[in-house]
């Protein structure tokens, strides 16, 4: 059996430097053999094993030495154990050699004269190395070369070690980021070297020989498990998690240790990275809420917008992404960072930023395409790529010029904010195709409780045992009150929706025939719609449509079935 070799030794002892590639960190047979010591030993048999790993030193002084030698041993001997002993030498080659010990020294002599070939044959076969040491040196001095050599090997390991963990904290300390980091350790290790951000984006990916290869996650998948890998963490803040894989040449290993203190130089990296990004965002954030607003003159904007690398054109719609919940606001920059590539993918460079807690930006239009109709495109893509019931968006009709920034913001939110009371989390509303919404949000929202609690009575709470009645009042006033179209839609007898009209107008007074009531009915009913909140256990999920395609007001049925 084959001891272990200097390849094998790495993981074990080289602590947490970096790979040494070709250069190890573990002592060889054949380095000892150089040793002054040394000087004079001769290779009986088993040459081929000079590769192997001399961790530590025995001296036999018992024939039965098996139960006590250990992995990448040298022993020695004067051979006075052996001398009159029942111990067949080519036996206990091939037990020391299972027990993975390094080789086998004898000093020949009295009591060992000559090593017989079978002996010989034996460690040949092996690859497991006898020696005929010198006779006129001691044991001490053989030990000593030993452990000196052992030390002299580690104390350059180290050495090796801090060189190159501070040749990747100068890469740090340049300025590089981690991706420049990752690129230095993939050619020092010699490794393949990936590193995700926190959304599990690609951030870096270099080939220990084409440090510049950029990586495709979706092939990276299946081979993660194979990695060796460790979260980067700038104090409290997770920033991606480092990849570290295997290399193919069987003469590169790579150790454990690598990746931890990689791990921390790349955090230490990103924090300055984290620090300008942080200042950029809210350069970007009070620079975009002027131009909404609308308080620097347009010289000033082209300037600024030129040095950003935005473009402001005319006509242009206001955008708005508004978080719902609590799960989407530290998603904040990575959906801005997908509005603007949605948009760049269009031909548009538009500005963007997060102000006021939204992802806002300003989308101009082009040849053949409407500024709404390509920012309305744009979100609708953004919210396919999140996770579901993150996001409201709403979009504002176009507008001339930059006086017209301000009423633009304005009506983007009052659009992501009717069409996700009205249709649910997850729409993108155009403040163009609000219809009477349009209208109402310029009354007081007070007000407008106060007229719909007025005229609805007790079917005014959306979410108590009214809510079936309130449905069927809904569909009523939708069908022009068509009973059968009614029954129809909600699936009841028609008996039961004549029961149910009655009811209705012994709550709210006779509406059948006065289409006063029925108007006041209708526009109490989308008042609720548009200022009511939502239950608790609906916020962060996909609210479902609570208006169907023909206009119809739809709500949980409480299984509120009428006997005729």
């Amino acid at each position: 059996m084959a001891g272990p070799t200097a390849l094998d030794f790495v993981a074990v002892n080289s602590g947490d430097s970096l790979s040494d590639s070709h250069q190890t960190s573990a002592l060889t047979l054949r380095e000892i053999l150089k040793t002054p010591s040394f000087h004079g030993t001769e290779v009986i048999a088993g040459a081929s094993g000079l590769d192997r790993v001399v961790a530590s030193v025995n001296v036999m002084e018992n024939p039965d030495i098996i139960p006590w030698v250990k992995q990448g041993e040298l022993l020695i001997t004067v051979g006075y154990a052996l001398q009159g002993s029942d111990t067949d030498l080519a036996t206990l080659v091939e037990r020391l050699d299972d027990r993975e010990v390094a080789a086998f020294g004898i000093k020949l002599g009295p009591y060992l004269a000559d090593i017989d070939d079978d002996v010989r044959d034996t460690a040949r076969r092996r690859g497991f190395p006898i020696l005929a040491l010198p006779g006129s040196v001691s044991f001490d001095d053989l030990i000593a070369d030993v452990y000196g050599a052992r030390d002299s090997l580690l104390l350059g390991g180290i050495e090796r070690r801090r060189d190159r963990e501070q040749e990747l904290m100068n890469v740090a300390l340049e300025g590089g980021g981690p991706a420049e980091v990752a690129a230095r350790l993939a050619g020092l290790a010699a490794c393949e070297v990936v590193v995700l951000g926190q959304g599990n984006e690609v951030v870096a990916h270099f080939l220990a020989d084409d440090p510049v290869a950029p990586g495709d996650l979706p092939a990276l998948v299946g081979r993660f498990d194979e990695a060796l890998n460790a979260p980067i963490v700038f104090g409290s803040t997770y920033v991606g998690q480092l990849y570290v894989f295997p290399s193919s040449d069987p003469q590169v290993t790579v150790s454990p240790g690598l990746v931890p203190v990689s791990a921390k130089i790349m955090a230490l990296a990103a924090s300055r990275e984290i620090a300008v990004a942080s200042v950029d965002r809210q350069f970007r954030a009070e620079f975009l809420e002027r131009v909404l607003l609308d308080r620097l003159d347009r010289s000033e904007v082209d300037r600024r917008c030129q040095a950003l690398d935005w473009r402001v054109a005319f006509p242009a719609s206001v955008v708005i992404l508004s978080p719902v919940g609590l799960d989407a606001a530290p998603l904040l920059e990575r959906t801005l960072a997908m509005l603007d590539w949605s948009l760049r993918a269009r031909g548009l460079h538009a500005p963007h930023a997060v102000v006021n807690g939204d992802v806002v930006a300003i989308v101009a239009g082009r040849p053949g395409a409407a500024p709404e109709e390509l920012a309305t495109a744009a979100a609708r893509e953004v919210i396919a790529r999140s996770s579901p019931g993150s996001w409201a968006a709403g979009v504002s009709a176009p507008v001339a010029d930059p006086t017209g920034f301000r009423i633009a913001w304005d009506q983007a939110a009052i659009a992501a904010r009717v069409t996700r009371k009205v249709h649910g989390v997850g729409e993108v509303g155009r403040f163009s195709d609000l219809g009477i919404y349009r209208l109402l949000s310029d009354v007081d929202p007070d007000a407008l409780r106060g007229f719909a609690r007025e005229v609805l009575g007790d079917l005014y709470e959306p979410y108590g045992v009214a809510a079936e009645l309130r449905r069927t009042l809904a569909v009523l006033l939708d069908s022009n009150m068509n009973v059968a179209a009614a029954a129809r839609e909600l699936h009841y007898h028609y008996n039961s929706i004549r029961y149910r009209v009655a009811q209705l107008e012994e709550l709210l007074g006779p509406f059948v025939s006065n289409p006063t009531r029925r108007l006041e009915l209708h526009v109490a009913l989308l008042i609720s719609d548009m200022t009511s909140e939502p239950p608790p256990h609906a916020v962060g999920e996909v609210a479902q449509s609570e208006r169907g395609s023909e206009g119809a007001t739809r709500r949980t049925a409480l299984s509120l079935r009428e006997d005729d």
